[in-house]
């Protein structure tokens, strides 16, 4: 009875881990193509890298909006 219960519970924690791997593969991609299509003259990545806080504060905004939709979904 125990290792069905383990087995079953590894099971659920693997396709748990798969999945948020999956989303956040997902989620870096979408920031990516936002960044491009979006954003044409501006580079998030350059600007986080020179300290530009805005630039950083809407990067983690975009991952908090991506965030609520996977979850809601």
């Amino acid at each position: 009875m125990e290792w069905v219960l383990i087995r079953t519970t590894l099971i659920s924690q693997l396709v748990h881990l798969v999945a948020g791997a999956v989303t956040l593969l997902v989620g870096a991609l979408l920031i990516r193509a936002i960044d491009h299509v979006v954003f044409k003259k501006i580079d998030l990545e350059e600007e986080i890298a020179r300290g530009n806080l805005a630039a950083a504060v809407l990067a983690g905004a975009m991952w908090l909006a991506l965030a609520l939709v996977f979850t809601r979904g």
